[in-house]
């Protein structure tokens, strides 16, 4: 005898249970880690367990073995101890668990594609389905509602004791035909003097069938009668129903479907491995092949392709439309087609429903079935282009049509029929549409004549928000208004845009300049200054002064060197240091900077001397004003060698940073300290310093100051002989280089040019020192304390392995360099 044929004669039910807990205790795993590691349900590994799941499917013995790491004997003995004679059919109200009925149920109409990226959720329908008798999953169009409920009740009908039926109602317009098309389903006929609901019923009675209902949107109500009639007559009778909004009908349980996962704004460095961690890519993958056989994810194209998954939503019909596509269309020509979507995205299987044969006409089934005012407000929230909170869709919304009051009775049903996402993580409760259900929504906005009213008001509310932020910087913790406003950067953009378009610059100015400083903490400068300079190139000669002062002063902040200095000088000279001291000390404070970028130190000294007088005159001594006049002076007199005395402006500085409240300014005083230890030669301590930075500015999430911290910090690394560290930690800042000023982005690259020497890659170190330099010269600056020293080692490691002559050849190559190739040639070091 075998020891399967053993192991099956001798099994009781506990026996598969038993065994993986003793293998998950042995790999020191809770449920939770092993559920996760096997993508199922925390309750799927407890019910397993516990015996009350005694033929799991062997998909999910193989995610768990797996999971286990389990192979050989271990293995064998695993999966054997999960095959389980047929138990005769029983009927009444059990869960459906037991195994397979002797006559097996007609075969559910699975897709011939592969199932991707659901298992965990699959999982949690069939949990739900045995814990109660009514489930409905909800989901925007195209989430593959339809997909994960089929192989929900495929794995249930093979998994336990009764039918699964399949009954489909997205064709139906008439309600009445609701107990018709569930009979037919089930060969009931109609007999006379009894209606068909009655049938249903008496045929049921005794049943014990899932009944699968799909597409009940256009029905829901009857459905849910229907339903509510069937279940309290029929004990051993479930229904999974698949519906954009739930039946509301009584114990129900609601399962919303996500999109499938999508890697997070960012990822510009995803590689091939990172990227089949994601549901959405594997099914892009998937789908690709099998119009191109050849296709495959690589470190090259996969963050195209995360790029293209994410404009998508995540969502399985409109990825599955798009991949369809590689075989004519090249990736980046894909994702640069995403705005006009509903183009190309066209499915040419002759198979599947009309609804699904185009992105378009999947969204425009869901917008039909709403009424005026779902209609409308659907529209409107389209202006939206980062979703917004109620209080603003209420604003901007609400006309003579759509009244104030309504908005959120309205907003509410919009988001029960899945076609509006409503964020409940968020500190303030935001709703938004997905970028494909906007971009069909904006098609029917732009359709109508209410379109311009409808932007003026979203950007009248956006400047309002940005003028709340001013008030905001000035009375509150800077994370506290930076947490609250970032979320809407991209209401900003999407109002600036408009604003200039239309010729509202004022307003435009208003929005970029009060959103500038969120925009440079989280995401760094470049946005804003491009910004910037295009509302000052449309400003015309009647704009207030104020205005335009204000538009330089805040150029000034998202610049280096002299251009720093020409931006604050323009500043100057339209601010009246009378009627606007706290503007003046700004202006000031900003051209002491460049000065001191452009290595002006006596000019950097006379300027921040006026700053300093000035906040003492006006009694700003208590504002971050003067705390940053006084960090300045920490840098000017460390630049002078005064150490002892920049030290103690330091300490000033941070003093009242901390009381105010204002930490991420107090980082910068961090940095500069450790700038001040670092000209010391005072390594260890100004590496603490970084440290301390780094941390934080991950803790306040801000993105530009990290990455001048970890900056730093590679350089400290490099004068303590600690090349492996210095280049991690550079890396790491490289990777946020787009949330850094050029200058900051080129100071790293020369760290880990100086890395490549000091580990004999001489060559690409040298084409690198040469963009590096090119940089500095551009923008005007030259380097600091940190820069100089490694700077020094890289120059001594290249003149010490390669001839003067190859040298300049290469400088020359680097000085052509874009700023991506250098990026690129850095990341390899």
């Amino acid at each position: 005898m075998t020891v399967v044929d053993q192991r099956q004669q001798t099994s009781s039910p506990s026996d598969f249970g038993t065994l993986l807990r003793h293998h998950r205790l042995a790999a020191g795993l809770s449920q939770d880690a092993l559920a996760e590691r096997a993508r199922m349900s925390p309750d799927g590994i407890s019910a397993l367990e516990r015996g009350h799941r005694r033929n799991p499917h062997k998909d999910t013995v193989a995610l768990l073995a797996q999971a286990l790491a389990l192979d050989g004997a271990d293995r064998e003995t695993f999966e054997a101890s999960a095959v389980r004679p047929a138990l005769p059919r029983r009927r009444g109200p059990s869960k459906i668990t037991e195994p397979v009925s002797e006559t097996p149920p007609p075969a559910l109409p699975l897709a011939m594609t592969t199932f991707v990226g659901r298992d965990a959720a699959v999982a949690e329908i069939i949990r739900l389905v045995n814990e109660f008798r009514l489930v409905t999953l909800t989901g925007a169009g195209g989430v593959g509602k339809t997909q994960a409920a089929l192989r929900a009740g495929a794995r249930l009908g093979q998994d336990g004791p009764c039918e699964v039926r399949l009954t489909t109602l997205s064709p139906l317009t008439d309600p009445a035909l609701v107990s018709r098309t569930i009979a037919s389903s089930l060969g009931i006929q109609e007999v006379p003097h009894r209606s068909i609901l009655d049938a249903l019923v008496a045929h049921l009675k005794t049943k014990a069938i899932l009944l699968i209902l799909d597409g009940c949107e256009r029905v829901v109500a009857e459905a849910a009668s229907v339903v509510s009639t069937i279940l309290p007559a029929c004990p051993a009778v479930k229904v999974l129903a698949t519906s954009r909004e739930p039946l509301w009908a009584g114990g129900e349980r609601v399962y919303r479907l996500p999109p499938l996962d999508v890697p997070p704004h960012g990822a510009a460095r995803l590689s091939a491995v990172e990227a089949g961690r994601y549901a959405a890519i594997s099914l892009f993958a998937d789908r690709a092949r099998a119009v191109d056989h050849r296709f495959e994810v690589s470190d090259e194209n996969a963050a195209v392709i995360a790029e293209v998954c994410r404009r998508l939503d995540g969502l399985p019909l409109a990825i599955e439309l798009a991949a369809a596509r590689v075989n004519v269309v090249p990736l980046k020509t894909l994702n640069d087609q995403m705005d006009d979507r509903f183009r190309f995205m066209t499915s040419h299987d002759r198979t599947v429903l009309p609804r699904q044969q185009t992105l378009h006409a999947t969204i425009e089934w869901s917008y039909d079935l709403l009424s005026t005012a779902e209609q409308l407000l659907f529209e409107r929230l389209a202006v939206f282009s980062g979703g917004g909170v109620l209080e603003a869709v209420e604003a901007v919304a609400q006309d003579a049509v759509l009244a104030e009051r309504d908005v959120l009775d309205v907003l509410t049903s919009l988001a029960e029929k899945s076609l509006v996402i409503a964020d409940m993580d968020a500190p303030v409760v935001r709703y938004r549409l997905l970028e494909s259900t906007r971009a069909f929504a904006l098609e029917k906005l732009r359709d109508n004549d209410k379109w311009p009213a409808l932007a003026s008001r979203h950007a009248r509310w956006v400047a309002g928000a940005a003028a709340r932020a001013q008030t905001r910087i000035a009375s509150a913790s800077v994370d506290l208004w930076v947490r609250e406003l970032e979320p809407e950067l991209d209401n900003a953009r999407s109002a600036v845009e408009y604003t200039l378009a239309t010729r509202q610059v004022e307003l435009a100015a208003e929005i970029a300049c009060g959103f500038a400083e969120v925009w440079r903490i989280t995401r760094g400068h470049s946005e804003p200054y491009r910004w910037l300079q295009l509302v000052l190139a449309n400003l015309d000669s009647s704009a207030q002064p104020g205005m335009e002062a204000r538009l330089w002063r805040t150029l000034a902040t998202h610049t280096n060197g002299m251009r720093r200095v020409q931006a604050a000088n323009r500043a100057l000279e339209l601010t009246d240091r009378r009627l606007s001291s706290d503007g003046f000390v700004a202006a000031l404070y900003q051209k002491a900077v460049g000065l001191l970028e452009a290595g002006s130190i006596e000019d950097a000294e006379r300027v921040n001397g006026e700053a300093l007088r000035l906040c003492q005159e006006r009694g700003l001594l208590r504002t971050r004003r003067y705390a940053a006049a006084l960090d300045m002076r920490g840098r000017i007199t460390t630049s002078l060698g005064r150490t002892d005395e920049a030290r103690d402006f330091f300490a000033q500085a941070l003093s009242l940073m901390t009381a105010l409240g204002d930490e991420h300014e107090a980082i910068i005083v961090r940095i500069n300290l450790g700038e001040l230890e670092f000209k010391a030669g005072r390594f260890r301590e100004a590496l603490e310093s970084a440290e301390l930075a780094i941390e934080a500015a991950r803790r306040v999430r801000s993105r530009h100051r990290e990455a001048t911290a970890l900056t730093n910090a590679a350089a400290c690394r490099l004068a303590l002989d600690d090349i492996e560290g210095a280049r991690l930690d550079a890396l790491e800042a490289l990777a946020l280089a787009p949330s850094a000023t050029p200058i900051e982005a080129a100071a790293t690259i020369q760290h880990l040019a100086t890395v490549a020497a000091l580990k004999g890659n001489h060559r690409r170190a040298a084409r690198l020192r040469g963009y590096v330099d090119t940089c500095f010269r551009k923008e005007f600056c030259e380097r600091g304390p940190t820069e100089s020293l490694t700077y020094a080692m890289l120059a001594e490691a290249l003149t010490e392995n390669l001839p003067a002559s190859e040298i300049d050849a290469l400088f020359r190559e680097g000085a052509g360099m874009s700023e991506e190739h250098a990026m690129r040639e850095s990341f390899v070091t």
